[in-house]
């Protein structure tokens, strides 16, 4: 197997990976901004933050894709203008999917601690964005050390 292919394959894996465990622990945390989640029982509260955390993955995979397939590269660089296509999009599939939940479809409500912006929390805003750059970065360190 080339040098690249080994990169290339370490990345696939290190990327969903990275994006799953750094977003369990963003939904963990943030989670206690939400109205129900406090006074839930662990045996659903963990069920629903691995699940919560496996859906921001398969999102931050989907904007990683939506990168490549713009800066039609694969293995697209961590450079201003991917970086930027990336935080915007995650922004703005964030903001859809938090304002279509919280607005329209009423499936959780916030606790007065949750900073709001034009209608929906900036945690869960911030989120996809934050941790799928992280997550893109860390991941292309780690194949790039394989």
């Amino acid at each position: 197997m080339t040098q690249r292919w080994r990169k290339t394959l370490s990345f696939s894996a290190a990327l969903p990976l990275t994006a799953f465990l750094l977003n369990f622990c963003w939904e963990s945390l943030h989670g206690l901004l939400f109205e129900a989640h406090p006074g839930m029982p662990a045996g659903e509260y963990v069920p629903m933050m691995l699940f919560m955390a496996l859906m921001d993955t398969l999102g931050i995979v989907a904007l990683y894709l939506f990168t490549a397939l713009i800066a039609r590269r694969w293995s697209w660089q961590c450079i201003w203008r991917n970086n930027a296509i990336f935080f915007l999009s995650a922004l703005a599939a964030a903001f859809t999917i938090e304002y279509i939940s919280i607005n329209v479809l009423h499936l959780w409500h916030y606790r007065t601690a949750m900073p709001v912006m034009f209608g929906v929390g900036l945690l869960p805003l911030v989120q996809l964005a934050l941790t799928g750059l992280l997550s893109v970065f860390v991941a292309g360190r780690l194949a790039s050390n394989s």
